[in-house]
């Protein structure tokens, strides 16, 4: 069943970028430009969680279902969302980095611990080389290719009632290898435009696959600030050992880009 909703996401939110490939000519070239160009973009990610998590062996596997709203927004002890893109000609390179750090406390049924806290710290970063495959009248759509890194830090902590106080913690980290393709199309003669991109990774390097998607309509309010609001999903299968990551994300993003 979580395969099939996989799918039918990847067809969603693949089928603007598809129709990209057929819609720019073949052999467009990219404007001839020596000039480096730079973009900033901070985001949210008002991401749900799903799935299901061993990551404090020897603890056995838990199936997950966390909504932002009610199981994140109050527990984030911090988070940093940041995309930078350096671009010169065809060629450009861009990173993105996610941080998250959620500490949930509940109580717990039985006499011997008093408190339950579970704390995860995770990091992912992207990190790739950017080929303009195609660009005419403002749209345009890039080939991407880079890795990304992925750290989860888990920590179990278990407050004394009869019994001590215990601890569990567990750091596990890998890369991915990762491939897809970014593209922006204006929306008309209006200051509106379409933006998203899909990558694919992990295929055994890492973590056995992975994809990352994301769909925007933004507003560009100037030739230097733009904003954007749209909908990512990312999905990682993950197994080393008895850890186990088989998480999908989801939710709303809303971005400010700065191009200078």
């Amino acid at each position: 069943m979580k395969q099939s909703l996989d799918n039918i996401w990847l067809s969603l939110l693949f089928s603007p970028l598809l129709m990209l490939i057929f819609l720019l000519p073949a052999h467009s070239a990219a404007a001839d430009n020596d000039t480096w160009h730079f973009q900033l973009a901070p985001y949210a990610w008002l991401a749900g969680q799903s799935g299901r998590v061993a990551t404090i062996p020897p603890l056995p596997p838990a199936d997950i279902d966390i909504d932002f709203y009610d199981d994140i927004l109050g527990n984030i002890n911090g988070a940093l969302f940041l995309v930078g893109e350096a671009r010169k000609g065809r060629y450009g390179i861009v990173a993105d980095v996610a941080y998250v750090d959620i500490e949930i406390e509940a109580p717990t049924p039985g006499p011997l611990f008093t408190l339950l806290t579970s704390r995860t710290q995770s990091w992912i970063i992207s990190v790739a080389g950017l080929y303009r495959l195609a660009e005419k009248q403002g749209t345009f759509l890039d080939l991407i290719g880079g890795f990304r890194y992925w750290s989860v830090d888990s920590t179990l902590s278990l407050r004394e009632g009869m019994a001590a106080a215990r601890s569990f913690s567990n750091t596990e980290d890998w890369f991915d290898p990762i491939i897809g393709l970014k593209g922006l199309a204006p929306l008309g003669d209006s200051k509106f435009f379409v933006s998203g991109f899909l990558v694919l990774g992990g295929f055994g390097a890492g973590s056995d696959f992975m994809w990352d998607a994301n769909l925007n309509l933004g507003y560009r309010w100037t030739e230097t600030f733009s904003t954007t609001f749209g909908y990512r999903y990312l999905d990682v299968d993950y197994e080393d050992g008895n850890f186990l990551y088989d998480v999908s994300q989801d939710g709303l993003t809303l971005g400010l880009s700065w191009r200078f």
